[in-house]
C-alpha cells in the first residue's frame, strides 16, 4: 500500500512539473538570438554554414582584442571623427578602438566580412551598413562619459541603469564597456530583435533609445 501511494505521488509530482513547463512555454517570451539576424551568415557559402567562427574561434584566436577568441581580421584605418561645437568631451575622444573597431572591421568597408581566420576574403559590406572611415557623421564611440565619476549606486546611475546590475544584461539597458560608450552600447550584436532590425538595444520609437542617454 506505502509503495503503491509512493509512485502514485511520484507520477502526481511529474504531471505537474509537466503542465508546469508547458505553461511556461506559452507565457515566456523566446528569447532571440543571433541565428536569423543580419549576423547570421551560415547561408552564405564562404561561411561554410557556420555563424561563430565569423568572428569566434576556440582556438588560435587573435589575443590583441578585447573581445573572447577573436577570429575576424582587424581594421587599421585611421577615422575622421565627429565633431561639433556643443559637444563637451570632444578633447576625450580616442580614435576607435576596442569593441568599437572590432565592429569597424567590416563596417568600415577596408575589410572583407570573410575575412577571418586568416584568409583574406572578398566579400565587403555594401549600402547604408559600410560607414567608411569618415565617421563624422555617426554618434562617437570611444568616449568617456562624465558622468563616470558619480557614485555607483546613485539615483543618477539608476536612472540609465538596472538596479541590481550596472552592466545591465543584453537588450535591457545600455551599456558600458570600460566606462565609455561603443557601438555595442546601442546595439546588441548578438540578438535580432522585434524592435528594430539594427541590432539596437531599445526600440526607436518615442526616441527611446536616444532619450534613454539623452533626456530633454
Amino acid at each position: 500500500m506505502v509503495q503503491r501511494q509512493s509512485n502514485s505521488s511520484q507520477r502526481l509530482r511529474k504531471q505537474i512539473a509537466v503542465i508546469v513547463m508547458l505553461s511556461l512555454s506559452f507565457t515566456l517570451p523566446a528569447t532571440a538570438g543571433i541565428q536569423g539576424s543580419v549576423h547570421d551568415f551560415s547561408s552564405n557559402g564562404w561561411s561554410g554554414g557556420e555563424i561563430c567562427n565569423i568572428c569566434h574561434t576556440p582556438h588560435t584566436s587573435n589575443s590583441g582584442t578585447q573581445t573572447p577568441l577573436w577570429n575576424h581580421e582587424i581594421s587599421t584605418a585611421n577615422y575622421t571623427l565627429y565633431d561639433s561645437p556643443t559637444m563637451d568631451v570632444d578633447a576625450q575622444q580616442p580614435s576607435p578602438g576596442g569593441f568599437s573597431r572590432m565592429c569597424l572591421s567590416c563596417h568600415d568597408g577596408t575589410i572583407a566580412v570573410d575575412s577571418y581566420g586568416g584568409n583574406i576574403g572578398g566579400t565587403t559590406i555594401t549600402g547604408k551598413a559600410n560607414l567608411g572611415t569618415d565617421l563624422r557623421n555617426d554618434h562617437p564611440v570611444g568616449i568617456q562619459w562624465i558622468h563616470q565619476t558619480q557614485v555607483s549606486g546613485s539615483t543618477d546611475c539608476l536612472n540609465c541603469h538596472d538596479a541590481y546590475n550596472l552592466s545591465s544584461p543584453p537588450g535591457n539597458e545600455l551599456k558600458f564597456f570600460s566606462g565609455k560608450v561603443e557601438c555595442p552600447s546601442c546595439h546588441d550584436v548578438h540578438n535580432s530583435r522585434v524592435m528594430d532590425v539594427k541590432l539596437l538595444r531599445k526600440p526607436l520609437a518615442g526616441s527611446q533609445l536616444c532619450l534613454h542617454c539623452h533626456p530633454k
